[in-house]
């Protein structure tokens, strides 16, 4: 996948780039709320959302949050959420380059450290995570709509 290319998201790219995060979780993304709150989390340099593209299609998409933290060296860290790839672009090392460009701009930022959630039965995901040096740790979710999950 040389012409392979990560960059931030922009709001053309919106609708095409929920579309895989729908599609692998068989949701539907209220994107006239999206159109909406996109240029608040855009403008927002704690937020930091990424997209793959092969041949200027969104194969990839991740959001980032910048989280500062108020103990010990006061040094940021990084949560990733909404990671995914299209189904039809799996196992061609898209993940991995996304979550080397992830790594690399955490690096960038000096961060702590880096964490993501994956559900408990995506094992695959884990496996996945593993191999790139991410490991388990203990850690909670409360779900506030329980009907969603």
């Amino acid at each position: 996948m040389n012409n392979l290319t990560i960059e931030k998201l922009r709001k053309e790219d919106l609708k095409e780039a929920v579309s895989i995060y729908d599609i692998n979780h068989n949701l539907t993304t209220n994107c006239a709320k999206l159109f909406k709150e996109y240029d608040k989390i855009y403008n927002n340099p704690d937020y930091h959302n990424i997209v793959a593209k092969i041949d200027n299609k969104i194969v990839g998409l991740a959001t980032i949050v910048v989280n500062h933290d108020i103990v010990e060296e006061l040094k940021p860290f990084l949560t990733i959420w909404n990671f995914g790839v299209h189904k039809d672009y799996r196992r061609n090392k898209i993940g991995t380059r996304m979550l080397n460009y992830i790594y690399e701009y955490a690096e960038k930022l000096e961060c702590e450290f880096i964490a993501l959630i994956a559900e408990k039965d995506n094992v695959i995901g884990q496996k996945f995570y593993e191999s790139l040096g991410y490991y388990k740790q203990v850690g909670f979710v409360k779900l506030i709509n329980k009907e969603k999950w």
